[in-house]
């Protein structure tokens, strides 16, 4: 994961992780953590294997050094319950605040954690008031306001600052566009203007976050005319390498690689999957334990959730 997968216009996108898990919605009320339970040294849920834990902690005087890293790193865990319980991933958490900081700072994460967490709790009660729900640019000011409240209940004004306050320049920003666009009375060069004038008062790192989408989007433009052009691999690698460096165009290689070799996973199963549905001397029932067998076989049970797509 990367900082900007978690960077939303409307900032609660890190929340309706567990949101959607459904699992702080029973005790809405109770700030109070439960009991970490120790989980088996390299155990890790399948979402996270692979992948580099987010967040690049700092000291000064083994003192935590509070910045967006922290809660980048709490929501890289967060993200994986309903694959664990919270108790589990409380406890590799921490475990990881032990290994990567001094006993000071590590107990100063923890407890930010315990509030992050409690804040979470919270903001699932926040989520389910009508008022705030909407598309509408006034909703949207209207659920960040009261996110924003909401945290002050947890953490200092020195905190949110150090914490959040990437994210609330980010957010502040996209709801000025948001309103900069959808004023009628504005014709369009007076727009682009206003716009820009965004851009220069915006800080370097938060424009340049901004333009990632973008930048992405046009890179697979191109790496999708150049393959219909006939460009091989090592002519697609070069022209992501100049687009967004070497290390990431590695990463979109091997992303091109796990989805080659999916595809063929896909398509010979699919191909054994019309043989079964062919098969006159098959019943219902001898069909349908075929084709659950096929997949068993051939794929792990969250591969399986896959494949409605490719079936109908």
């Amino acid at each position: 994961m990367q900082l900007d997968t978690l960077k939303s216009p409307y900032f609660i996108a890190s929340a309706a992780l567990l949101l959607a898990a459904g699992l702080f919605a029973a005790n809405t009320d109770a700030p109070t953590l439960p009991t970490a339970t120790p989980v088996a040294s390299g155990e890790m849920p399948a979402s996270l294997q692979g992948t580099v834990s987010d967040g690049q902690l700092q000291t000064a005087a083994d003192a935590l050094v509070l910045d967006a890293s922290l809660i980048e790193l709490f929501d890289y865990h967060l993200a994986t319950v309903g694959e664990r319980t919270l108790e589990q991933v409380l406890a590799t958490l921490e475990a990881e605040l032990d290994k990567r900081l001094p006993p000071k700072a590590a107990a100063e994460a923890k407890r930010l954690l315990h509030r992050y967490v409690a804040f979470k709790r919270e903001l699932v009660a926040l989520e389910q008031q009508t008022e705030l729900a909407g598309a509408s640019l006034e909703s949207a000011q209207a659920r960040i306001k009261a996110v924003r409240a909401l945290r002050a209940k947890y953490f200092s004004p020195a905190e949110l600052t150090a914490l959040f306050g990437w994210q609330d320049t980010y957010d502040d920003d996209a709801l000025a566009r948001q309103a900069i666009l959808r004023d009628s009375s504005l014709k369009p060069l007076q727009k682009q203007q206003r716009l820009a004038e965004l851009d220069q008062r915006l800080p370097p790192e938060i424009l340049a976050q901004r333009q990632v989408p973008v930048q992405h989007l046009t890179l697979a433009e191109q790496v999708s005319r150049a393959r219909a052009q006939g460009a091989d691999d090592a002519a697609v690698y070069q022209l992501r390498t100049a687009s967004v460096g070497e290390q990431a165009a590695q990463r979109l290689a091997e992303v091109d690689r796990e989805e080659s070799a999916w595809q063929q996973r896909i398509q010979a199963y699919l191909v054994e999957l019309a043989r079964i549905k062919a098969d006159m001397a098959l019943d219902e029932a001898g069909r349908s334990s075929a084709i659950s067998q096929l997949r068993s076989a051939r794929f792990s049970a969250d591969e399986q959730l896959r494949l409605r797509a490719y079936e109908d």
